[in-house]
């Protein structure tokens, strides 16, 4: 079995009957857990080896309604002229996600997909949050007997690949990151890893030039190639990158370096603040409070 790390399961949950059914439509209580895709499984942990698939009892359920068991989906795979019993509720439509300034900041945003049980090959659909809860839920005003749901975190700001900061520590990547969690996906999801060709989508590029127009007078940044003080202009990308020069345009390639700890967490700070304030109407000027010369304007 593949190994879930508990930050993506919500384990030693416990219902007392009347929220769950078994893969024989049958009640089921005792211990369960939930999978960071919303999938929910009999057991404390994903671990346990005799777990089961657990199904949501709907809210209101009624006599033209096929529960949602795995048995019923099998049953309506094998005799498509029944189809019609599961035609409840709409179909969900596709969405397009718009990120904002503080999804930029958090460097994360969550996206949900839907593709229908019974179609080969699968029609993936990006949906709503709203739409994904409706699904889970089984709260019938979208068909949950047709299609299968999943959340998937999706990164969009930081450095393309794994990299280490000047302190050993490893900074997640977009691509690394968003093809991790795409694969793990794709086990239970199929189909989502070709839907998800492109891992840079939405995300902030690191050629792309996040704070312009800097200056410091030294002791604060350092050249990467000889560790030397930098006096002079300097510019910070998306990724947090510092190169010389005002602009990236007129840069002549040297990485720049923070010269100690408290610098370094300055810049983040800088970084941060432009990456929140994406898609603002108005740009800001604000300052750091020591060193002086290390102001920050956004493009």
């Amino acid at each position: 079995m593949s190994y879930i790390p508990k930050s993506l399961t919500n384990n030693n949950l416990f219902t007392n009957g009347g929220e769950f059914i078994d893969s024989t439509g049958k009640p089921y209580s005792g211990p369960y857990h939930q999978l960071f895709n919303g999938q929910i499984y009999s057991g404390n942990t994903p671990l346990e080896p005799t777990k089961q698939l657990l199904g949501i009892v709907p809210k209101d359920e009624s006599p033209n309604q096929v529960v949602n068991t795995p048995t019923n989906l099998e049953y309506s795979n094998l005799r498509p002229q029944n189809q019609e019993l599961f035609e409840y509720g709409k179909n969900p439509t596709s969405f397009i996600p718009q990120p904002k300034g503080k999804d930029y900041q958090r460097g994360q945003i969550e996206r949900y997909f839907a593709k229908k049980r019974n179609e080969t090959p699968s029609r993936i659909l990006e949906i709503n949050q709203s739409t994904y809860n409706d699904i889970i839920t089984q709260s019938g005003k979208y068909n949950y007997a047709l299609w299968q749901v999943v959340k998937v975190f999706w990164k969009i700001s930081g450095p393309l690949n794994d990299t280490r900061n000047p302190n050993g520590v490893v900074v997640a990547g977009i691509v690394d990151t968003n093809e991790r969690l795409v694969n793990f996906t794709n086990k239970e999801f199929r189909g989502i890893k070709q839907y998800l060709s492109n891992l840079i989508q939405f995300s902030i590029r690191p050629s792309l030039e996040l704070i312009s127009n800097q200056y410091t007078s030294g002791d604060q940044l350092t050249v990467k190639s000889d560790n030397s003080s930098y006096i002079g202009n300097y510019h910070i990308m998306a990724d947090g990158t510092i190169m010389d020069r005002e602009t990236h345009e007129k840069s002549v390639g040297i990485t720049l370096l923070p010269a100690n700890v408290v610098v370094q967490k300055q810049i983040n700070t800088l970084v941060n603040e432009a990456l929140g304030n994406l898609g603002a109407t108005s740009n800001q000027s604000l300052a750091l409070s020591t060193p002086s010369d290390l102001s920050y304007s956004a493009t």
